[in-house]
């Protein structure tokens, strides 16, 4: 039997601490982040790629004729929060592969962990039977009991 290793790295809990305040700071490094309820998203006029031009146009015209547009109407603002929008754009799109890269990385380790958990549970089944491991085993064989199938028919319905 060859042990299973997709990947082998050190990650201990000063590690842990470091990464951790490394996004402590990034938030730190941006207050104005939001947690909006599902409801508040779907209550907003997104601009998705459809409606990107749109909305670009709509501030360098209104930027380009601000005697035609209210008195209250804060173009900078509203070109200020594009910038800011156009600059996020890319870090978050580091930090989803960051993410999409580190639940892989879990997953790699964690069956690296099963496989030799399964090995150790065989062996120990096969050639622990005197060693004093009998609870150990029948705790690890709730992972491998079978589970009893119940009818995969709807009630009221007959098996023919």
């Amino acid at each position: 039997m060859k042990q299973q290793d997709l990947v082998s790295m050190i990650v201990n809990e000063e590690l842990q601490a470091a990464l951790l305040s490394h996004i402590t700071q990034m938030r730190q490094a941006l207050p104005g982040l939001l947690s909006l309820t599902g409801d508040e998203r779907r209550s907003l006029q997104l601009m998705g790629p459809a409606s990107e031009n749109f909305g670009r146009l709509g501030l360098v015209t209104g930027k380009q004729n601000l005697d035609l547009l209210p008195r209250g109407l804060d173009m900078d603002a509203a070109l200020a929060d594009l910038e800011a929008r156009d600059n996020l754009i890319p870090v978050l799109k580091a930090l989803l592969q960051l993410a999409e890269e580190l639940d892989d990385t879990i997953a790699a380790l964690g069956s690296d962990v099963m496989v030799v958990a399964n090995m150790v549970y065989g062996q120990l089944k096969a050639h622990g039977g005197n060693a004093g491991l009998d609870d150990a085993l029948k705790e690890m064989s709730l992972r491998h009991r079978k589970r009893s199938k119940k009818s995969e028919k709807p009630e009221g319905e007959s098996a023919e």
